[in-house]
């Protein structure tokens, strides 16, 4: 730790301070970097998967499904890639509706459980009121309730980031004590 990692954990927390002030301070700009990068993966990945099909042909495999792939992934990342503010829209609401979602069948399988008591069951009653409340505010203001998630995801990154630092800095000290 004293010598190589300690500079990878510093470099790695940085860089995560550095996303979640980006995604605070300018969420669109990040959410269509965002999307233009998971389009060109894409875009990459199905032409990748489309050259193995040719080749799995060649070799008398099959490869008609690998091709089908292939292709759905470039239309897809070509389309991600046009429109990556849409996407990313798109895949935060539907982030958000999972939350909504699984949250409110925990919360229903913790009252109807019988193993579950006490605080399992008040627990349970929290989760069904909470998912309603993100309920409700996805239907009345999906925009706000991305950008609750955005500077949600935004400050977990700065905390991460400053543990990762924090973390390096103290195993760097302790290394070096250790070494002495």
């Amino acid at each position: 730790m004293s010598k190589g990692v300690f500079w990878v954990v510093i470099v790695r927390g940085v860089l995560a301070v550095v996303l979640g002030v980006l995604l605070i301070a300018a969420p669109a700009p990040m959410a269509a970097a965002i999307g233009i990068f998971i389009g060109a993966w894409l875009v990459v990945d199905g032409v990748l998967t489309i050259l193995n099909a040719n080749t799995a042909r060649k070799s008398g495999l099959p490869w008609g499904w690998e091709l089908a792939a292939g292709i759905a992934y470039v239309l897809a990342g070509l389309i991600i890639a046009i429109a990556p503010v849409s996407f990313a829209v798109i895949s935060g609401v539907f982030i958000l509706w999972m939350m909504v979602i699984g949250t409110l069948v925990r919360g229903i399988f913790s009252l109807a459980s019988a193993s579950f008591k006490g605080w399992s069951k008040v627990l349970g009653v929290i989760d069904i009121i909470f998912a309603i409340v993100m309920a409700v505010v996805l239907f009345s203001s999906p925009g706000a309730a991305l950008m609750a998630l955005v500077w949600i995801i935004g400050i977990y990154t700065i905390v991460f980031g400053a543990f990762l630092i924090i973390m390096a800095i103290m195993a760097r000290k302790q290394a070096r004590r250790f070494l002495r």
